[in-house]
């Protein structure tokens, strides 16, 4: 994998910049095109993953996994700027009486059901939220009417599942570069016995290890979001979530007892992380994909 960042990519990363620091960021999507970009442009996804990566380091939880990727992938068509929140049969649980979990469910304008091969529009429903963190959407979904149109191509729905995890993979990395760079300047400013932390070895060892999974965690989502190799998406999805809980735990054993207050923003990207690890399968998920496959088969 080439690891240059080329112009346009860094145009895209210094937008997304502003996107997520934006008062609005929803609205900041809609206003830059960020939204239909699939139908628009052949590297969409690839630029999705930046603008992900974004609002994953700034802790901004919102539908662009629906909105940006599972709709335009099902549908062909744009989803007007609607929120929609997505209920996957296979990563979401049995139905009954429990509902379905729901991603972004809360205030989400439409949802889609995906089972079975199929996805399924339903603006008749109702949802109660689940997710522990403010502004968070993940709810339990009650479907209370048909689905008003589907789609029957199960490899729509595959790919559809594929970009979703790639681009969550993508807000993890995000994430997890975010709690990296708060971590390093933490251990760098705090004193101890007269000198910076990081003046300790272990304590050194430590936050070097948290930025090598953060640049391990943002190139490998890269790679998921350029790649339209499944095992690619699966491979990273999976390390990703597996790393992210590892870089949780370190960042807050450096951080000691302010990472937990609410005032520092380190407790709400691991909670972020946390959710975002079970969103479109877990690393165990992932891995038992990558262990199906044959090995050395790739995409024609």
């Amino acid at each position: 994998m080439d690891f240059t960042v080329t112009d346009d990519e860094r145009a895209v990363i210094d937008a997304a910049a502003q996107v997520a620091g934006s008062p609005d960021p929803w609205a900041a999507l809609a206003e830059g095109g960020w939204l239909d970009i699939l139908l628009e442009d052949g590297r969409g996804l690839a630029y999705l993953g930046l603008v992900a990566e974004a609002l994953g380091g700034a802790g901004v939880a919102v539908p662009l996994v629906g909105t940006a990727a599972v709709w335009p992938t099902l549908f062909g068509g744009s989803a007007g700027g609607r929120r929609v929140g997505v209920a996957d049969a296979l990563h979401a649980g049995a139905e009954g009486n429990d509902g379905l979990l729901c991603e972004d469910g809360v205030g989400a304008d439409v949802v889609v059901v995906l089972r079975d091969g199929r996805g399924g529009i339903h603006e008749t429903f109702s949802v109660e939220p689940v997710g522990g963190l403010d502004g968070d959407g993940l709810a339990r979904l009650r479907l209370e009417g048909p689905a008003l149109d589907r789609c029957k191509d199960p490899e729509l729905v595959a790919e559809a599942r594929r970009r979703a995890a790639a681009l969550t993979a993508a807000e993890m990395a995000g994430a997890v570069d975010r709690i990296a760079s708060m971590t390093a300047g933490y251990v760098t400013e705090r004193q101890q016995f007269g000198r910076p932390v990081s003046a300790f070895q272990v304590v050194a060892h430590g936050a070097a290890r948290l930025a090598t999974l953060a640049q391990a965690a943002t190139w490998s989502a890269r790679l998921a979001c350029m790649s339209p190799d499944p095992s690619d998406t699966a491979a990273a999805k999976g390390w990703i979530s597996q790393a992210a809980a590892d870089a949780s735990a370190l960042a807050h054993q450096l951080h000691g007892a302010i990472g937990f207050t609410e005032e520092y923003g380190l407790q709400r990207l691991s909670k972020r992380l946390r959710t975002l690890r079970f969103a479109w399968g877990d690393d165990r998920f992932h891995y038992r994909a990558l262990g199906g496959r044959p090995l050395g088969v790739r995409p024609a």
